[in-house]
């Protein structure tokens, strides 16, 4: 059983775990405390330089190097260095960010349980709030979602528990498996994580949890194939009638995309959405500025030009964002060839060392980090921005977690 008093914390690295163990705390609260967290986190990295000296000689850090040098060509060349330059400074943060979570995790990695242990319950209860909030329109804290057939739970006006739900269920799953849960157990356990997150009705933060959790049990379960497709049908066929008990579902999961059901369907539905004419501006953007882009954050300065304006797309009068909700074409767009195949590289090189590590030290929380990367970067599905503070936070905690489980040395 896990307390407090068999905790012992490493000496130095007090503050950083407990950031550690808070994270999803700092989510819920807001940008300004997932900025804070970044920030503690670089300091201690430059305080503990001396220790993390081998991480300057692997080529994770000069891959990461070498795209933040691609940043800073991009900020010479960007139309607005203002919007560009704090963007800069985040990502020398995030290098520092992931230096100090690999020295610490990879000395100390017995201690990984005892973080998601707290994790779990944080995300209990937010799991709590959602079903609350689902039946009586509001949450245990009085607030509304802004958007009818959305769940925001603890967020507020802000609609991205589904990013936080998606990243936050696979460690849950890693640590009941680690934990001797049963089989069954786990397959109950994984339906609830995945009727939750329909419910909350973010359609593509949904599809990428189903796919995550899909592919983790089928990675991690012994059952027959046979069994694991057919359980897949199953919750398939589930979550089909699900829509017709709730019209607020009904409306975000059949009219709003009645047209993928029909003839070229796909491409027609495209063309249809908000999100299309935001991924479909940002494609022409790049195709005017391939090499370098437009300067990162600067999407939404760009895309209201009448230049960009496609009759072919319906919700094209409302192309203008602050981002083009999707990561390949907003840093096609934002950041040219150049820095879109610097990141590709890291990543791609990322990837495969981690699972190079997984195959080798079958470590669960790797295996999560390593899918809800994959998931993250599916083309097409809408995101959120890599260089924001909820969504990129999200995405770069997961990143040095992944790069921090790595036993083999030659990275």
């Amino acid at each position: 059983m896990f307390t407090f008093k068999n905790f012992h914390f490493p000496e130095q690295d007090k503050l950083i775990f407990f950031l550690i163990f808070f994270f999803p705390i700092a989510l819920i609260l807001g940008n300004f405390f997932v900025n804070i967290f970044y920030v503690f986190f670089a300091i201690s990295a430059i305080y503990h330089y001396k220790n993390i000296y081998n991480f300057f000689y692997s080529k994770i850090f000069y891959l990461l190097l070498l795209f933040l040098i691609c940043l800073i060509i991009n900020l010479i060349f960007s139309i607005n260095i203002t919007n560009s330059f704090p963007r800069l400074i985040k990502f020398i943060l995030i290098i520092l960010f992931v230096s100090e979570i690999q020295r610490v995790i990879f000395k100390n990695d017995y201690l990984i349980d005892k973080v998601v242990f707290i994790w779990n319950i944080i995300f209990f209860i937010v799991t709590a709030d959602i079903i609350f909030e689902l039946l009586f329109g509001f949450n245990t804290l009085g607030f509304r979602s802004p958007m009818p057939g959305r769940i925001s739970s603890f967020f507020g006006d802000e609609l991205v528990v589904g990013s936080f739900y998606h990243f936050f269920s696979l460690f849950i799953l890693a640590y009941l498996i680690k934990k001797k849960t049963s089989d069954s157990k786990i397959l109950i356990i994984s339906l609830i994580f995945i009727f939750v997150s329909f419910f909350i009705g973010e359609r593509a933060n949904f599809v990428r949890l189903f796919i995550s959790i899909l592919i983790f049990l089928f990675i991690i379960n012994n059952s027959s194939f046979l069994k694991k497709i057919s359980v897949t049908i199953l919750i398939l066929l589930s979550l089909s009638i699900m829509p017709l008990l709730n019209n607020d579902l009904k409306h975000r999961y059949y009219y709003q995309v009645k047209s993928l059901y029909s003839k070229n369907g796909f491409i027609k539905y495209f063309k249809e959405s908000q999100y299309g004419a935001h991924q479909a501006t940002a494609f022409e953007i790049f195709r005017k500025n391939i090499l370098v882009g437009i300067g990162v954050k600067n999407f939404r300065i760009e895309s209201k030009k009448d230049i960009y304006r496609n009759d072919e797309y319906k919700k094209t009068m409302y192309r203008q964002a602050t981002h083009p909700h999707q990561i390949h074409v907003e840093l096609l767009s934002e950041t040219g060839l150049l820095g879109y195949l610097s990141f590709l590289t890291l990543i791609i090189y990322s990837l495969y060392f981690s699972i190079l590590n997984y195959l080798k030290n079958k470590n669960l929380f790797q295996l999560s980090t390593i899918i809800f990367l994959i998931t993250s970067l599916i083309p097409v599905l809408p995101t959120g921005s890599i260089f924001s503070t909820f969504y990129g936070g999200i995405f770069w905690f997961n990143f040095g977690l992944m790069f921090s489980f790595n036993k083999l040395t030659k990275v």
